[in-house]
C-alpha cells in the first residue's frame, strides 16, 4: 500500500470534520441571530459585571466550606446514621441567597438603569418590542439562576447520598427555588418602572426589597419544613398543587411581565388589550384550580370551597386595581390603536371591550367582577346542593356580601371613570391616579356619611339605618353580622345595575368605531424587518 493511499483518506477526514465544523458555526451564528438581542447584551455584561463574579465566587467558598465543615460536623454519625437533612439545610441557603436576592434585584436595577440612563428611549427606536426588552431582562436572570443551580447540584448530589429524604422532596425543593426565583425576578422587573426622580427609586428599591426578604424568609420556612418532617400530602394532592402552583405563577408572571412592557410601550401604542386578556386567563385558571378541587371530591364540596375564598378575594384585588386604572385610561384613539380594532360585526360584538379606553375599561371591570361574584355564588350553590345546606344562613350572607361587593365596585369605577375624564381635561396622568381616585371615592363613601350621621346625633354612637347605604365599611360589617334587610340590598343592587347600564350606554361611539386601514408603508416596513 502507498503513502498516497493512506494519505487520501486522513484527507478526506480533516475535509469532513472540517466541513461539520463550518456548517456547526454556520447554525451557532444563525442562532444567535435569531436569538433575542437583548438577551445576549445582558448576558454580556452580566457575566463580566463584578456583582455575578463576586456572587458566584462567594457561591462556591461557601458550597466548598459547608461541604467539610457540615461533614466534619456530622462525624462519625455520617458513616451510620442519615445525615442529609443537616447539609442540605446549609446547600439550601447558599443556593437561595443568590437565586432568590442577588438575581432579582440585579434584574430590577438593570431595568430601571436601563430608563434612568435614557437607552430605553434608544432601543425603543429599534425593531426591538418592549415585550422582548422585558423578556430578555428575564431570559438573562434565569441564565444566571441556571449557572448557580449547575454549580450547587454535585453538592445536593452528595448530600442526597448520606441518605434521610427522598429523590421526589429533593426534586419537589428545587422546583420550589427555582419557580420562586423566577416569580420574584418578574415581581422585580415589574417595579421598575415605577420609580420616578431620585425619591421614587430610592423608596421602590426598599420596598423591592422587602419584598425580596419577606419571600426569601417564607419559601426558606417552607423548605426547611419539607426536609426536615417531609411532604406530608399524597402523590394527589402533591402533584395537584405543583401543577396549581405552577399555573398561577405562570398566569401572574404574564401579567406582570404585560404591565412591565405596557409601561415601556410609547402612549400611541395599544397597552390595554394584552393587560385584558392575561386578566382573563388568570381569572380563569383560578377559577378552574378552584372548581376541580371542589369537584375532585363532590362529597366534601364544603371542604372544597375553601379554596374558593382566598381565590374569590385575590381576583377581587385584581380586578379592583385593574379596573381603577383601565377607568383612568386615555380616550384618545391613536391611528395605531385604531388599526387594531375589531373589523367586523362579530368581533366588535365580542372584543370591543377589550380595546383600550376609560369607557370600554369600566365596562370591562364591571362585567368581570360580576362574573366571578356570579361563579362564586354558583359554586357555593352547588356544594349546598351536595352536602346540604350551610349553617346558620351562611349562603343568605355570602349572596348579599356578593350583590354588595359588586354593586359598590361598579359605582365607585363609575364616579372614578369621570373624575379622571375632568382631570385629564388640562392634564395627563398616568393611569396609577385611577388607583388613587378609587382610593379617595371609597374613603369619602364611608366617611361623609358617617360624619354626617354623628353630627346629626351631637357625636354620639348610633345605629345603622338606610342612610349610610353608601358607608361601605359599615354595610359590609352589618352584613358580616347578619343586620341588613333584603330591602336595603336589593336597592343596593339596583343602584349598581344602574351604574353598569349608563357605563354601557357611553362606549356607543366607541362600538361603532370603523377600523382604519394600515397604510402600504407600514405594511412595507413590517415586510423588511
Amino acid at each position: 500500500m502507498s503513502t498516497a493511499s493512506i494519505s487520501e483518506p486522513s484527507a478526506s477526514l480533516r475535509e469532513n470534520s472540517a466541513s461539520w465544523l463550518l456548517r456547526l458555526d454556520e447554525w451557532a451564528a444563525r442562532t444567535g441571530d435569531k436569538l433575542n438581542p437583548i438577551l445576549i447584551k445582558e448576558t454580556r455584561q452580566a457575566l463580566k459585571s463584578r456583582q455575578f463574579v463576586v456572587t458566584f465566587s462567594v457561591l462556591l467558598v461557601a458550597a466548598f466550606a459547608w461541604t467539610v465543615i457540615g461533614s466534619l460536623m456530622l462525624m462519625p454519625q455520617i458513616y451510620t446514621s442519615p445525615s442529609a437533612p443537616r447539609l442540605l439545610i446549609g446547600y439550601y441557603f447558599v443556593l437561595a441567597v443568590p437565586m432568590l436576592l442577588i438575581v432579582p434585584l440585579a434584574a430590577y436595577r438593570s431595568l430601571e438603569a436601563e430608563i434612568d440612563d435614557g437607552t430605553l428611549e434608544l432601543l425603543s427606536i429599534t425593531s426591538l418590542s418592549a415585550w422582548q426588552i422585558v423578556m430578555g431582562k428575564l431570559a438573562s436572570a434565569s441564565l444566571q439562576m441556571m449557572l448557580y443551580l449547575i454549580t450547587l447540584f454535585p453538592c445536593v448530589a452528595y448530600a442526597y447520598t448520606l441518605r434521610g429524604i427522598d429523590l421526589p422532596t429533593v426534586g419537589l425543593i428545587m422546583a420550589m427555588l427555582i419557580a420562586s426565583g423566577l416569580l420574584l425576578t418578574v415581581v422585580a422587573l415589574s417595579f421598575a418602572p415605577l420609580a420616578r426622580g431620585r425619591t421614587g427609586r430610592i423608596s421602590t428599591l426598599l420596598v423591592v426589597l422587602m419584598v425580596l426578604m419577606l419571600c426569601e424568609y417564607l419559601v426558606g420556612a417552607g423548605a426547611v419544613a419539607l426536609i426536615l418532617y417531609g411532604n406530608p400530602l399524597d402523590a394527589g394532592w402533591t402533584s395537584f398543587l405543583l401543577v396549581g402552583s405552577l399555573l398561577t405563577a405562570i398566569c401572574f408572571s404574564h401579567l406582570l411581565l404585560t404591565t412591565t412592557a405596557a409601561q415601556l410601550t410609547p402612549e400611541s401604542e395599544n397597552r390595554s388589550s394584552g393587560i385584558r386578556w392575561s386578566i382573563l386567563v388568570l381569572t380563569a385558571t383560578l377559577i378552574g384550580l378552584a372548581t376541580f378541587t371542589m369537584e375532585w371530591n363532590p362529597g366534601d364540596s364544603q371542604e372544597g370551597m375553601i379554596l374558593w375564598f382566598p381565590v374569590a378575594m385575590i381576583l377581587a384585588g385584581v380586578w379592583t386595581g385593574a379596573g381603577a386604572m383601565m377607568a383612568a385610561e386615555s380616550s384618545s384613539l391613536t391611528p395605531r390603536i385604531q388599526r387594531e380594532l375589531p373589523g367586523n360585526f362579530l368581533s366588535r360584538l365580542t372584543l370591543t371591550f377589550l380595546t383600550p379606553g376609560p369607557a370600554t375599561g369600566l365596562v370591562f371591570a364591571s362585567l368581570g367582577s360580576i362574573l366571578v361574584a356570579t361563579l362564586l355564588l354558583a359554586a357555593a350553590y352547588r356544594a349546598e346542593s351536595v352536602v346540604g345546606p350551610m349553617p346558620g344562613g351562611a349562603m343568605t350572607s355570602l349572596y348579599h356580601l356578593v350583590i354588595a361587593y359588586t354593586s359598590y365596585l361598579v359605582i365607585f369605577l363609575f364616579c372614578v371613570r369621570w373624575i379622571v375624564a375632568l382631570v385629564r381635561i388640562n392634564n395627563n396622568p398616568r393611569v396609577e391616579i385611577g388607583l388613587a381616585a378609587f382610593i379617595v371615592v371609597a374613603v369619602l363613601a364611608a366617611l361623609v356619611p358617617y360624619a354626617i350621621g354623628l353630627h346629626l346625633n351631637d357625636y354620639r354612637q348610633y345605629d345603622y339605618s338606610a342612610w349610610q347605604i353608601t358607608n361601605w365599611v359599615w354595610t359590609i360589617g352589618m352584613i358580616i353580622d347578619r343586620s341588613v334587610s333584603d330591602i336595603l340590598i336589593g336597592a343596593l343592587g339596583v343602584c349598581g345595575l344602574i351604574a353598569l347600564l349608563l357605563s354601557i350606554a357611553t362606549v356607543g361611539r366607541r362600538s361603532l368605531a370603523i377600523k382604519t386601514a394600515t397604510p402600504e408603508a407600514v405594511l412595507a416596513a413590517r415586510e423588511n424587518q
